[in-house]
């Protein structure tokens, strides 16, 4: 039995699982020495992620696994998964041996089941594994024996100790088309029993049809894109595994090398976010726009296309235009005390995301807040400004401070409105207390619709 006819191997019936069944697609077995491991939606009450959830949202499995295979989130994972990851991680497989498991339940929706096997069948670098059982931790301790049988068919009992890679991918963020480019320069004997965390990397948040509000995401020990380096004795027929524990203390359990040279991860922020089940819709969306405003905006000529190929075309698609007054040649305007632009929005939208943007220069380093951006709402008297993100104040509104410390670069401002608020304008302001020589070019600002969480 195979899993290409509709069926993947079972670790927790360990008699059935051969290595014909494992590779019998593939044709002259290479050797492979990276490994891959995504929990697919797994239902496991058992685990770390139940035991969080449980006091919040999740009183009961049931509760819990209703939402799991809600067919919201799982075509959205479908999509982001196998349309946005797979494809960056088959261009890597293209140039190194490896192989990734896609752990999965039997309870997973027998739609997405044959969603999860027509991948498979297509890209035969990726391995289902139903996995029924509690996972302990990344998912790579359950299917260790699958890769300890593949290692075993390729190293003879005297080929010496073996330095094998793996990593494990959440099923809604991906890595760079040369991740194990980078991370084979690693992958050697004097790394064993070492973590490796790639701690640059890009995010922004999903809209209906985009990507927009590009960031620069450096979060050295983050879940994305962190490999581990393991020994494979041939005699043993054994691999050796230091269970990691949580991403974030991971070098308090093995040393780790931070390598934040190039980004090598994205995380696509959406309105369905496991990790933050305990809010509100609406509190988890608006809670991951303002985690974004913290970070470095970038735009799509920021970063490279090459490493981001089943993405670009998103984040192109996401960004605002430029505004009139600072097309392509035009002279940028001075922004001073008396600058004061203001942009008419449609009043009528009353939900999505809003975004303004801008560039600036100067010619020297700014020493902070040099200008305030006024936004225009309605329906706001009862909501508490801090609650969008903005302050209020008898000279400017409600407002935010554009800040910096540097002499160039772009301000990208965004929140959510709430249900019941429309707005009709947005004002940037000068402050005196800069220096005159700042020039900006504007983007058209805009409200766009995002996916929101039930």
């Amino acid at each position: 039995m195979t899993w290409g006819e509709g069926r993947s191997p079972r670790l927790g019936e360990p008699r059935r699982v051969g290595l014909s069944d494992l590779f019998s697609i593939e044709g002259p077995l290479g050797t492979t020495m990276f490994y891959g491991v995504t929990r697919y939606s797994l239902f496991s009450p058992g685990s770390h992620s139940w035991k969080t959830s449980r006091s919040g949202v999740f009183k009961t499995p049931e509760d819990y696994m209703q939402y799991l295979f809600s067919e919201k989130r799982l075509s959205l994972r479908a999509e982001m998964f196998f349309e946005k990851a797979v494809p960056a991680l088959s261009a890597m497989a293209e140039n190194h041996d490896y192989k990734h498991f896609v752990m999965y339940s039997e309870l997973l929706p027998k739609r997405h089941q044959e969603i999860l096997f027509a991948a498979a069948a297509r890209y035969p670098f990726l391995v289902p594994v139903e996995w029924n059982d509690v996972v302990r931790g990344t998912g790579i301790e359950e299917v260790k024996p699958l890769i300890e049988q593949d290692l075993a068919s390729k190293f003879d009992a005297d080929a010496g100790v073996q330095p094998v890679a793996w990593f494990r991918l959440d099923d809604d963020d991906l890595l760079a088309v040369d991740y194990l480019t980078q991370l084979e320069v690693y992958r050697t004997l004097n790394h064993v029993g070492m973590a490796i965390s790639f701690g640059l990397g890009l995010t922004a948040y999903r809209g209906e049809h985009e990507l927009v509000n590009l960031r620069e995401f450096y979060h050295p020990k983050s879940a994305q894109g962190m490999a581990f380096v393991s020994a494979f004795d041939p005699r043993q027929r054994s691999l050796s595994i230091v269970t990691p524990g949580p991403h974030h203390g991971v070098d308090q359990v093995m040393p780790t090398i931070l390598d934040s040279r190039e980004h090598m991860f994205f995380q696509v922020r959406h309105g369905d976010q496991d990790s933050t089940l305990n809010e509100t819709p609406h509190e988890r969306v608006a809670a991951s726009l303002a985690r974004l405003d913290r970070l470095p905006a970038v735009r799509s000529a920021d970063i490279s296309a090459e490493k981001w190929p089943s993405l670009i075309e998103d984040i192109v698609r996401g960004e605002p235009v430029p505004h009139e007054h600072s097309a392509p040649g035009a002279e940028p305007l001075r922004l001073t005390q008396e600058t004061a632009i203001t942009f008419p929005l449609n009043s009528a939208v009353k939900a999505g995301l809003v975004e303004f943007e801008f560039e600036y220069e100067s010619a020297s380093r700014l020493q902070g807040g040099f200008a305030v951006v006024s936004y225009q709402l309605h329906g706001v008297e009862d909501i508490d400004p801090e609650e969008l993100g903005l302050r209020h104040s008898s000279t400017y509104g409600l407002s935010r401070q554009a800040w910096s410390k540097s002499a160039h670069g772009v301000v990208r401002q965004s929140f959510l409105l709430p249900e019941g608020v429309s707005i009709s304008g947005i004002t940037l302001r000068g402050k005196n207390r800069q220096p005159a020589d700042v020039f900006i070019r504007l983007r058209q600002p805009r409200v766009v619709a995002v996916h929101a969480a039930d």
